[in-house]
């Protein structure tokens, strides 16, 4: 077993060679593969609110069944979701320790083959950025995690979550070469299988699917994700999900239930180039600001001067400066005329 020390050193020579998020996380699994038996893996980034996936890293066996897991996921309220994983503070489960009577084992699991799992939060200062689940099959040696494998994963987990924060604050300078004014539409049917699009939504498509490496017939996990929560709770999903494509831009992802006239269920994409207040309201949180620096950029935001802001939010000026610095310490920057063309005016031009 390798200590956090160890997996300090691996994860910072490979951001070091400056390796994108999906490089990142294949070189550190297969390195995991040197003191962990494991059959298969899946290991995605997600938002920090809803815990959906902006991409993952799938095994093809694991490729095959990962849109059953999904509904699973947001439908069924099987063992050790990841929800219940990061809002309980456990962060990591195995599946052999809660019973393989569950539906994701009997239903999903067991008729491919697969005998247990470990699931991990990846986890950095409170905030979950991503997960990571290795499979064990029932051929396999041990068909089950021993205790000594959960315990390096566990030791492994704050590495990882460390570096997806950054790979998650990443600012991309660059837009997406989209047009003004025109969205990506894409109508699915219920088993998501893609019956239509117009152009937008093929370009931006082959985007979402180039940064998981898929196939031009896979459906990109944000999408997987979103559909099968509006599936599961039947209702649209209010807040758009973000999902950041490497050296491109970021691009938003909405999805809605229709009805044809024979009523038939269908799903309605709807992809973007994110907007200048999706990227502000994705940045005050990927920069882990309280909710009164957030006040204090909200009213920087209108022009106003300290001791206006003081008054608004009912502080004193010396407050509000030390919001400020640490504020700048936290996004990198000097000054309020950086702090706002960081947070939003570049989102502009």
């Amino acid at each position: 077993m390798q200590d956090i020390q160890y997996w300090r050193r691996k994860s910072e020579s490979y951001l070091k060679n400056n390796v994108n998020s999906v490089q990142y996380r294949q070189k550190i699994v297969e390195d995991l593969r040197k003191f962990i038996n494991f059959d298969a893996y899946c290991c995605t980034m997600t938002d920090t609110q809803m815990y959906f996936s902006i991409g993952a890293v799938t095994e093809q066996s694991i490729e095959n069944i990962h849109q059953q897991l999904m509904s699973l996921e947001y439908g069924s309220g099987d063992v050790n979701n990841y929800r219940y994983l990061v809002e309980s503070g456990l962060y990591i489960g195995r599946l052999s320790d809660v019973g393989i009577q569950c539906v994701r084992y009997k239903e999903v699991l067991e008729p491919h083959g697969f005998s247990d799992e470990i699931r991990a939060a990846l986890i950095f200062q409170g905030q979950c950025y991503g997960f990571l689940t290795l499979f064990k099959k029932t051929e396999n040696v041990q068909p089950y995690f021993q205790d000594a494998e959960v315990e390096q994963v566990r030791i492994l987990m704050p590495v990882m979550g460390e570096a997806l924060k950054r790979f998650h604050q990443t600012i991309i300078e660059e837009r997406l070469p989209t047009e003004r004014e025109q969205s990506g539409i894409i109508i699915l049917n219920k088993d998501l299988h893609i019956l239509s699009t117009n152009m937008k939504a093929s370009q931006l498509l082959v985007l979402l699917r180039k940064n998981e490496g898929l196939l031009d017939w896979q459906l990109p996990k944000p999408i997987q994700a979103i559909c099968a929560n509006l599936l599961a709770n039947r209702k649209d999903i209010e807040n758009s999900l973000l999902v950041p494509i490497h050296n491109k831009g970021y691009i938003t992802i909405q999805a809605s239930i229709l009805m044809t006239a024979d009523l038939q269920q269908q799903i309605a994409i709807v992809l973007n180039e994110a907007s200048p207040k999706e990227m502000l309201t994705f940045l005050l949180t990927a920069y882990q600001l309280t909710p009164r620096e957030k006040d204090v950029i909200v009213e920087i935001m209108k022009g106003m001067a300290t001791k206006d802001i003081a008054h608004n939010l009912g502080i004193s000026s010396y407050t509000v400066q030390d919001h400020l610095k640490l504020i700048f310490q936290k996004v990198d920057v000097r000054d309020r005329n950086e702090l706002i063309w960081k947070l939003f005016t570049r989102f502009n031009e």
